[in-house]
C-alpha cells in the first residue's frame, strides 16, 4: 500500500524541478475558492441501458450524449489541475496587474456544481435520444459530492429505436391548387429519389433528414434552382402504426414562393473589375467583350485575362457549381482582394437571372524590409537583410512579380567542436568559420497556362498558374571558397482538386561555379576525389516535377496524412542530344561539356509522408518518414555539393546537430568537424514520431523519437584514408542514428517559437557495442553524450 503524505508535509520536501512543485502543489488547494455548501464539478459519466444488446448498433451514442455537458470540469493532468492552480495562486479582484494577467491568461476559475442545470442537460440528452429514433426513453442525474468535489453519473434508459416503414415524395399538400402539380420542381425532385439517403429499415435519425433536404437542394442548385432553399422541404413522421416504426413522408411548404418552384437561366453578366465599396454603379462606361458588360475599362485588368476565371455564360442555366467556380478562380488572382457576386430577376424575361460580379483590387505595390537573425539547418547563424517588393498587377493580367534580395552574415555556432579549426589544421587567415551570403531572386507568376499549345480552359476551383524566375547566388565561406550560383525555370502548377497539387517545371537550369579556392581547402579536394568532383564547376540542367498530396485541408478530421514527392532529374536530355551528334562517351576524367563546363547527370527521387492524429482538439500524434535516393550515371560520378542529402539539426534528426551524422558509420575526424564537407550522402531514410499536447495557454508541448542516417551510393575515403561506407541493405539498421527528447512550443496565432532539448540514444559512428548511449546520458548541455538544445521558428514537420 502507497503511504498518503500531507499536502503540508509535500510542500517541505525536497523537490527536483519547479515544474514537480508545481504539479504537486496543484493537488492541495483546488477547492480554495469553492463556496460554503457548494462543490467543485470535477468529473461525469453518461452511461446508456439498453433493453438488450443490439442497442449497441451505434457505439458513439454515448460520447454524443457526453458532448451536451455543459460546462466542463476544469483542465486536469493526471488528476491534478494545474490551471485551477494557477488561478488560485495568483487570484485577485483587480481588473488589471501581473497577478490579474497570469490568473486570466494561464489560470482557469473553478467550474462550480451550481452551475451545472442538470435539468436542462437531461432535457437536451433526451431530445438527442428522440432525434436518433429513440422515442421512448428516460434520463436520470446523480451527483457525488465528497470533499466539495463533485461528480455526476448520467444514466439513458432507451428502448429499441423506431425504423422507417415507407417513404413517400407526396410533395403537394392535399389542399393544393392543380396548377402549382404541374410546376417543373416536383418533376426534378422526384428525379432525385435514386440517390436517397433514406432507405427503409433503418433506424428514424433526423440528421439523415436534414442531410437528405440539404442533398435535394444541392441537386436543384445545379439544375437552375436560383430562389429554392432546403426549408421549403418538410418531412411529416407518423410513428403511430405500431411496431416501432414510421412512415415518412415529403411536400413542398404550400407557402413556397412561385419563383422558387422554377429554373432560371443567366441573362446578362455585369463585371465590375475595379470596384470599391461606396462606388456608384452606373453602367455608362462599358465595354461589350465576347458577351459580358465590362465595367469601366481595361485600365486595371483586361478583360481577356479576367474571363478565364468567370464560368457564367450567358443564356447558360443556373449552377451553384460554376457561382463557386468562378469566386475561387477570382478570389485567386493575385490583384484582387474580395469577390461578391449577387443575381437578380430580369424584370423584361421570365425566369432569367442577370449577374453582377464585384471585384475588389488588392494593393497592388509593395516594399518590404526585413532584419532577422537567422539560424539554419547547417547551424550557421547571424544577422541579416531581407529586402522584397511585390507587384500583384504587373502586366495587367494579374501577374504577381516579385523581387527580393537578401544579405546574411553567419558563423558556425554549433558542431561536435566548437567551431574553431584545430591547432594545426591550415586555415586561410582567421581562426574562425565565417561565411556571407547575397543574393537576388526574381520571378513572375502568371494565374493561367502559358503554353505553345492551345490548352482548354481547366475547371477547377484553382487557379492554374506559370511560374518564371531567375536569380544569383553568391556564398562565401571565408576561410575555404567562394560559391557563385545562377539559376532560371520555367514551370507550371496545377490543382485539380483540393488535395492535390502538382509542379513541373520543364525547363530548370541551374550554374554552380567555385572561386577563391583557399589553399586549406585545396588540400583537402586534392584528397578526395569523391568531394572534388561534387565541388567542380557545372551545370544542372532538367525537368523537376512535385507531387503533394495532403488531407490536412480538412481540419475536422481524426486521420490526415500528407504526401510530397520530388523527382529531380538533370542532364538526360543533352546527354541524348550530343550521343545523337556523335560525342565521345564521358568519363570521370573527361566528362562531355555544355558551353565549356561539365554538366551533371543523375536522377534524385525523395518523398515525405506524414501521418497526423488528432486525438483530442490540441493534442496531435505525428508520424513522419522521410526516403530519398540520388543515382548518379553518363556524365556524373558523384552528385553536385547542393543536391546531396544530409541528416540531422532542429527539423530533422534534435538530439545531433545537423550534419553531424553518417554517411553510414563514419567518424568525421575531429580536427575537420568544424568543417561540414564530407557528411553527406547519396540516400537518405529518416522517421520521426512526435507527441504533441497542450499545457496553458499558448504553451504547448512535445516528447519525441527521431532516427535515420545517411548512406553513399559507393565508397569513398576522406583525406586521412577513413572510409565512407556505402549503403549495404544487410547492415543499413544497425547504422541508424537515434535521438529523443521533449520541447516547449511558444504557439500564438501567427507563429511559433520552438524549444526542442534533444537526448542522443543511438550513435552510429561508434564502435559496435557502444553505440546506445543513453545509459551514460550525464543530463547537461556538454559533452559527448549531453544534451542538445534546439530553436526555431515553427513545427518540424
Amino acid at each position: 500500500m502507497t503511504p498518503s503524505i500531507p499536502c503540508k508535509q509535500l510542500l517541505r520536501l525536497p523537490v527536483l524541478s519547479l515544474l514537480l512543485l508545481v504539479l504537486l502543489v496543484s493537488g492541495c488547494n483546488v477547492t480554495k475558492y469553492v463556496p460554503e455548501g457548494d462543490a467543485l464539478f470535477v468529473d461525469y459519466s453518461v452511461k446508456v441501458v439498453g433493453e438488450d444488446a443490439s442497442t449497441k448498433r451505434d457505439q458513439n451514442l454515448e460520447a454524443e450524449l457526453a458532448r451536451v455537458v455543459k460546462p466542463e470540469p476544469n483542465t486536469s493532468f493526471l488528476g491534478l489541475y494545474p490551471k485551477l492552480w494557477i488561478y488560485n495562486t495568483f487570484y485577485t479582484e483587480k481588473d488589471k496587474g501581473i497577478k490579474n494577467w497570469i490568473q486570466t491568461k494561464f489560470g482557469e476559475e473553478p467550474v462550480l456544481l451550481s452551475e451545472v442545470d442538470t435539468s436542462a442537460l437531461n432535457e437536451i440528452m433526451s431530445n438527442r435520444l428522440h432525434n436518433r429514433g429513440y422515442f421512448n426513453n428516460n434520463i436520470q442525474s446523480n451527483a457525488i459530492v465528497e470533499n466539495q468535489k463533485a461528480v455526476i453519473n448520467w444514466a439513458a434508459f432507451i428502448g429499441e429505436p423506431y425504423t422507417i416503414r415507407n417513404i413517400e415524395y407526396t410533395l403537394v399538400e392535399p389542399d393544393s391548387l392543380p396548377a402549382r402539380r404541374d410546376v417543373p420542381v416536383y418533376r426534378d425532385i422526384q428525379q432525385t429519389r435514386e440517390g436517397s439517403l433514406l432507405e427503409t429499415g433503418t433506424p428514424y435519425n433526423l440528421r439523415t433528414m436534414i442531410a437528405e433536404r440539404a442533398r435535394i437542394d444541392s441537386i436543384l442548385k445545379s439544375e437552375g434552382y436560383y430562389y429554392f432553399s432546403p426549408d421549403l422541404l418538410i418531412f411529416s413522421v407518423d410513428s403511430l402504426i405500431g411496431d416501432r416504426q414510421v412512415d415518412v413522408l415529403l411536400r413542398i411548404k404550400s407557402s413556397a414562393p412561385r419563383r422558387a418552384l422554377h429554373p432560371y437561366k443567366i441573362d446578362d453578366v455585369y463585371i465590375f473589375a475595379n470596384y470599391s465599396l461606396g462606388d456608384s454603379l452606373s453602367v455608362a462606361d462599358t465595354i461589350d467583350y465576347k458577351g459580358y458588360h465590362y465595367i469601366p475599362n481595361e485600365n486595371y485588368v483586361r478583360a481577356r485575362h479576367l474571363l478565364r476565371g468567370v464560368f457564367l455564360e450567358q443564356d447558360s442555366l443556373y449552377t451553384r457549381q460554376d457561382v463557386l467556380l468562378t469566386t475561387n478562380r477570382l478570389l485567386g488572382l493575385p490583384a484582387y482582394k474580395y469577390v461578391n457576386v449577387e443575381f437578380e430577376r430580369d424584370n423584361l424575361k421570365n425566369h432569367m437571372l442577370d449577374a453582377y460580379i464585384y471585384l475588389t483590387p488588392a494593393l497592388k505595390k509593395a516594399l518590404r524590409a526585413e532584419i532577422k537573425y537567422v539560424r539554419k539547418t547547417n547551424n550557421f547563424a547571424g544577422p541579416g537583410l531581407s529586402v522584397s517588393f511585390r507587384n500583384r498587377n504587373a502586366f495587367k493580367g494579374s501577374e504577381l512579380l516579385t523581387v527580393e534580395g537578401t544579405a546574411r552574415f553567419e558563423t558556425q555556432v554549433g558542431g561536435r567542436s566548437a567551431g574553431d579549426a584545430p591547432e594545426g589544421v591550415p586555415v586561410a587567415g582567421n581562426n574562425s568559420l565565417n561565411s556571407y551570403e547575397l543574393g537576388i531572386q526574381a520571378g513572375i507568376t502568371i494565374p493561367r497556362i502559358v503554353s505553345p499549345f492551345n490548352l482548354p480552359n481547366l475547371r477547377t476551383l484553382y487557379v492554374p498558374t506559370t511560374a518564371i524566375a531567375a536569380g544569383f547566388n553568391l556564398l562565401s565561406r571565408v576561410e575555404f571558397f567562394r560559391m557563385n550560383s545562377y539559376n532560371a525555370s520555367y514551370g507550371y502548377s496545377w490543382r485539380p482538386k483540393q488535395t492535390l497539387t502538382h509542379e513541373i517545371s520543364p525547363i530548370n537550369l541551374q550554374y554552380v561555379r567555385l572561386s577563391n579556392v583557399t589553399e586549406a581547402f585545396s588540400e583537402i579536394l586534392e584528397t578526395q576525389p569523391y568531394l572534388l568532383r561534387s565541388f567542380r564547376n557545372q551545370f544542372i540542367i532538367g525537368p523537376v516535377y512535385e507531387l503533394t498530396y495532403t488531407t490536412q485541408v480538412f481540419p475536422e478530421r481524426t486521420h490526415q496524412v500528407f504526401n510530397h514527392l520530388t523527382i529531380d532529374v538533370s542532364g538526360n536530355v543533352v546527354s541524348g542530344i550530343q550521343s545523337l551528334l556523335g560525342a565521345a562517351p564521358p568519363t570521370a576524367e573527361e566528362p562531355r561539356t555544355l558551353l565549356g563546363q561539365p554538366y551533371s547527370q543523375y536522377s534524385l527521387f525523395l518523398n515525405d509522408f506524414r501521418y497526423y492524429w488528432n486525438i483530442t482538439e490540441e493534442s496531435q500524434l505525428v508520424a513522419r518518414l522521410v526516403a530519398g535516393a540520388g543515382f548518379t550515371y553518363g556524365n556524373s560520378t558523384v552528385l553536385p555539393y547542393v543536391k546531396q542529402f544530409s541528416i540531422g539539426g532542429p527539423n530533422s534528426i534534435r538530439a545531433f546537430r545537423a550534419r553531424s551524422i553518417g554517411p553510414g558509420t563514419y567518424n568525421v575526424p575531429d580536427e575537420y568537424a568544424f568543417a561540414y564537407f564530407d557528411q553527406l550522402g547519396d540516400i537518405k531514410l529518416e522517421s520521426n514520431l512526435e507527441y504533441r499536447f497542450p499545457i496553458a495557454g499558448f504553451f504547448k508541448g512535445a516528447v519525441f523519437v527521431d532516427a535515420g542516417n545517411i548512406w553513399l551510393m559507393d565508397e569513398a575515403r576522406d583525406n586521412e584514408g577513413q572510409e565512407k561506407p556505402q549503403f549495404d541493405p544487410n547492415t543499413f539498421l544497425s547504422e541508424i542514428a537515434v535521438g529523443t527528447g521533449f520541447g516547449l512550443r511558444v504557439d500564438v496565432d501567427f507563429f511559433v517559437v520552438r524549444f526542442d532539448v534533444g537526448i542522443p540514444v543511438r550513435v552510429p559512428y561508434l564502435p559496435k557495442g557502444d553505440r546506445f548511449v543513453l545509459g551514460d546520458f550525464n543530463g547537461k548541455f556538454n559533452g559527448e553524450n549531453g544534451m542538445l538544445l534546439n530553436i526555431a521558428i515553427g513545427y518540424p514537420f
